[in-house]
């Protein structure tokens, strides 16, 4: 009888904690500082990538975040793609914000030429979108603040310059 109760009681116990979410692998993730900051990306520059780290409340670097250009034959910029990488992580195609699985088309961490020829405003996200990685329980808020493309010799758009506002922070903020 007294085993039949504590038994009962860890499955209240559980499933109190599932329904608050307390369980949750958002809630286990490291919590970052909210980071809000400028981009600016200028083909006419030597510095093409830009790059800086996210930490956490402790000053450790969690994640690195970088604009990446996607290039063209004949090094002309048809867009920049907005990556969030572990610091010890390398390789050239990996990018947390990416969705996990097969997945193909635009995404909203994509900033392509050819999407902008209309302007920022009529892009497929809009002028402002925003990108939530549950799995890591954050949220990335970028705005478009300034961008010019022009044509290249096969008629396709190549991105010349480009301003974001970029705001990182946690899914749920700890107040």
């Amino acid at each position: 009888m007294f085993a039949r109760k504590r038994f009962w009681r860890f499955i209240f116990t559980f499933f109190l904690a599932e329904v608050l979410g307390l369980t949750s692998n958002a809630a286990t993730k490291p919590k970052i500082v909210s980071f809000h900051t400028k981009a600016a990306f200028s083909a006419q520059s030597t510095e093409r990538t830009w790059s800086v780290p996210l930490k956490s409340r402790d000053g450790r670097t969690i994640y690195v975040l970088s604009l990446e250009p996607d290039f063209y034959v004949g090094h002309q910029v048809e867009g920049l793609d907005l990556v969030l990488r572990y610091p010890s992580d390398q390789r050239k195609n990996s990018n947390l914000l990416a969705p996990v699985g097969i997945w193909h088309g635009l995404q909203s961490y994509m900033f392509q030429a050819a999407d902008f020829e209309q302007g920022a405003e009529n892009t497929a996200f809009g002028k402002s979108r925003t990108i939530s990685v549950k799995r890591l329980g954050l949220e990335i808020r970028v705005t478009v603040l300034n961008m010019s493309i022009s044509p290249i010799s096969n008629g396709a758009p190549q991105l010349d310059a480009l301003d974001l506002q970029i705001d990182v922070d946690n899914l749920n903020p700890v107040l």
